[in-house]
């Protein structure tokens, strides 16, 4: 395990970092749908990064080996007001004008791909958008790191009541790593559409409430 990690919030001077990161861990999902290449995925998600969607309470945290970044995970929970909808179309016009290099149409594939794989929390729910860990860092146990950061703040607001996550049903590696840290699967769902768009049409919906679960 690496020595002296620091796990915080990111800052925007690490955010092309981040979405480098991002767009390697989980970019292949996207470049199906929408032929990008891994550079032009990073853009993207760096420009989401910097004009997020406001439609719950988000955070991006990053996992630090002095000023590299080696992980990085997303958690959100739900927004008690109800200005979603308007934030998210200003956020989402903002994103697009700086994209717009990409094009059009992949942008709009690219959304699509988005959308389904979007999970909308429920109240006292907090949910791991995702977690990546750099591939020269695997192995030594970042990713632990992150979860039990993330089982710590849930744990420590009031607001929130449980973890959740979903994963790939063929990710055997990632699966056994959330069950070590006391993630118990509740259902599987198959979807035609993720299957057809992002070659991933099963997923385990997988929760953490501490010494009990949901």
């Amino acid at each position: 395990m690496i020595t002296s990690i620091q796990i915080e919030p990111v800052r925007i001077q690490f955010h092309q970092a981040v979405a480098e990161l991002m767009a390697y861990g989980f970019g292949h999902q996207f470049q199906k749908i929408t032929s990008l290449s891994t550079y032009d995925l990073a853009y993207v998600f760096e420009q989401l990064l910097q004009h997020p969607a406001k439609e719950q309470h988000t955070l991006r945290v990053i996992a630090r080996h002095n000023e590299e970044i080696v992980g990085t995970m997303g958690l959100k929970w739900k927004e008690a007001s109800n200005r979603a909808a308007i934030t998210t179309l200003h956020a989402y016009s903002h994103w697009w004008s700086k994209c717009n290099r990409i094009g059009n149409w992949k942008l709009l594939q690219l959304i699509i791909g988005l959308h389904l794989l979007k999970h909308t929390p429920e109240l006292h729910e907090c949910y791991v958008e995702d977690l990546v860990v750099h591939p020269q860092h695997q192995g030594k146990g970042i990713g632990t790191l992150l979860l039990q950061w993330a089982q710590r703040y849930m744990l420590q607001s009031r607001a929130l009541s449980f973890l959740s996550l979903h994963v790939a049903s063929h990710n055997y590696h990632a699966i056994q790593l959330y069950e070590r840290h006391q993630f118990r699967k509740q259902r599987s769902t198959n979807s035609f559409l993720t299957g057809l768009l992002l070659d991933e049409n099963q997923w385990h919906y997988m929760t953490y409430e501490g010494d009990y679960y949901v």
